[in-house]
């Protein structure tokens, strides 16, 4: 069941990946991490050991691109890979204050609003417990690796 959850995980992430052409970054731009909790990787691939963590709403400098990838510097001079999907070119403007406007900057991530966001949920019993739960679930970069490698869906080994 662990591995068939990762290997969904993993699948869900290669073709759900948006390209970088349809996301509003550029390179020399900069970029606000729209996601909860971000790692940085030191090479754009999911498995890699990750080198840092951005928090939700960090504004990193886009310093290239690979396929659905962004290179990235963040505060303190920390480099590394960013995946596409966790990035939006929304920044905050120097008068923003409150989380207002970073929730907004997650839902229109999402391509939502809070009008949308509350008239979905209205009315319906959502199981917030499982997903608290399958958040939970962590797997080792290295556990990772070797299943995408024994389940033949990457070629070698680390790269």
């Amino acid at each position: 069941m662990r591995y068939t959850l990762i290997l969904l995980t993993a699948l869900v992430v290669l073709a759900g990946t948006a390209m970088s052409e349809d996301n509003d970054i550029e390179v020399g731009s900069n970029a606000t991490v729209k996601i909860r909790e971000q790692y940085i990787f030191p090479t754009p691939v999911f498995y890699a050991q990750p080198t840092g963590e951005l928090a939700f709403g960090s504004v990193v400098a886009v310093t290239g691109v690979q396929e659905d990838w962004f290179s990235i510097e963040a505060a303190g001079g920390v480099t590394g890979w960013v995946h596409t999907t966790a990035l939006t070119g929304a920044v905050l403007s120097e008068g923003s204050e409150g989380t207002d406007d970073s929730d907004m900057i997650m839902l229109a991530g999402r391509g939502f609003n809070h009008d949308v966001e509350n008239s979905y949920a209205e009315g319906k019993t959502l199981p917030w417990d499982k997903v608290d739960t399958i958040e939970a679930i962590t797997v080792e970069p290295a556990v990772l690796e070797t299943f995408l490698v024994e389940g033949l869906l990457l070629e070698g080994g680390s790269r």
